[in-house]
């Protein structure tokens, strides 16, 4: 069969789902993890680094950097190097990405009988247009007996980004109430909506914004370069996503992989299947999700990106807790001319204020486990 009848007959049968959600996350429930956690490092800020790298980040690009400081200490840098110029121009998402990190690394220092005492930008925050070679944070670890586990730390190696078709299954209303409730900073707000009206007018939109993220070249190839086209690939690179990642595994991964994908060269193309397949699975994650939440914040600094993304880590362990399927849907939310449009729409939807941003927005469902993304190793983000 030549290629375009066969991606039609898996388009058919809704095999494919390639392109990635914002922020993808590391494991699954039930799923023996990719990569085990490095624990036996005699630094204990190490120890605490390496359950820090679960941390979910921006297409799972991990966009870290890591100096010790001092025998109890470390600052936290951007790898400028894994910026993602035209998916998250303002290297909004990176920033968010930074936060989960550091949320990550206090809940795991929790486990292990310590403080975490964080000084933001300690070098002076620079705009929110800009990314600068300074730390976002400088972190300190303080023994401390009355510190006691977050009883989140046993989720963090088995939650994930689910970026399945999810169940026709509502969620409890008093499960929303909880992720609503999750502590936040000041100006920041958290909401979770189930309602048939916001899904049905909300789904489309998602699926249009996937539509105009995949109509740039240029776009694409950020993706594609991503996109681990193999296994050999994906370990070697530990990050990025796979086919597998998005739910298609054993005969039929391999089928997608071998037959249907193409080069990287090729997925940059619009009218590449990559790209068409990434439209068609985002509407169908659209119109099966359960619920939506979302993370407001009434200004957008760089501070702000840093405290949603110690809110959206918690979140995502809280919904993996729960038993419920958690997956960004970001698109929409990102910052370039070709989305100003619909993304207006989408704000006006939300009722968000004017000046107001939308730090993060996902959806939230039913659905089984998938096989979770790599990680590096722990030398691979420290600098000298």
């Amino acid at each position: 069969m030549e290629r375009r009848g066969f991606i039609k007959v898996l388009a058919a049968g809704g095999a494919v789902a390639v392109f990635p959600a914002a922020l993808s996350s590391c494991s699954a429930s039930g799923v023996k993890p990719a990569k085990s956690v490095e624990n036996d490092y005699q630094d204990i800020r190490l120890k605490l680094i390496a359950y820090a790298m679960l941390a979910p980040s921006s297409h799972n690009i991990q966009p870290w950097l890591v100096r010790l400081t001092g025998s109890d200490g470390f600052n936290l840098y951007v790898d400028q190097d894994r910026l993602l110029p035209k998916a998250d121009p303002p290297a909004r998402q990176i920033h968010i990405s930074q936060g989960t990190f550091l949320e990550t690394f206090r809940i795991a220092a929790s486990n292990f009988g310590y403080r975490v005492d964080f000084d933001y930008f300690p070098q002076g925050e620079y705009s929110n247009q800009t990314v600068e070679n300074k730390p976002v944070a400088s972190v300190r670890l303080v023994s401390d007996s009355t510190i006691k586990p977050d009883p989140l730390f046993e989720l963090l190696a088995v939650r994930q980004s689910n970026k399945r078709g999810y169940a026709d299954r509502q969620i409890p209303a008093s499960d929303l109430r909880v992720i609503r409730n999750v502590k936040t900073a000041a100006g920041i707000g958290l909401f979770a909506d189930g309602s048939k009206q916001l899904k049905s007018q909300l789904a489309p939109i998602l699926g249009k914004s996937m539509a105009i993220e995949a109509n740039d070249v240029e776009r694409n190839k950020e993706l594609a370069n991503l996109f681990r086209f193999n296994e050999q690939e994906a370990i070697a690179m530990s990050d990025g996503f796979t086919v597998a990642n998005s739910g298609t595994t054993g005969v039929m991964r391999f089928i997608v992989e071998k037959l249907f994908l193409g080069t990287r060269k090729e997925a940059s193309a619009v009218d590449s299947a990559f790209a068409k397949e990434g439209i068609k699975a985002t509407y169908k994650q659209a119109k099966t999700a359960a619920a939506y939440g979302w993370i407001v914040t009434k200004t957008n600094t760089r501070r702000d990106q840093l405290e949603t993304g110690h809110i959206y880590a918690r979140i995502n362990l809280l919904t993996s807790k729960l038993g419920i399927a958690q997956h960004p849907m970001s698109q929409i939310l990102e910052e370039y001319e070709d989305m100003s449009s619909l993304q207006q729409e989408f704000l006006n939807l939300l009722k968000i204020p004017r000046g107001s941003t939308v730090q993060m927005l996902y959806r939230l469902g039913y659905a089984e486990a998938t096989p979770q993304t790599r990680r590096r190793g722990v030398k691979d983000i420290m600098l000298t």
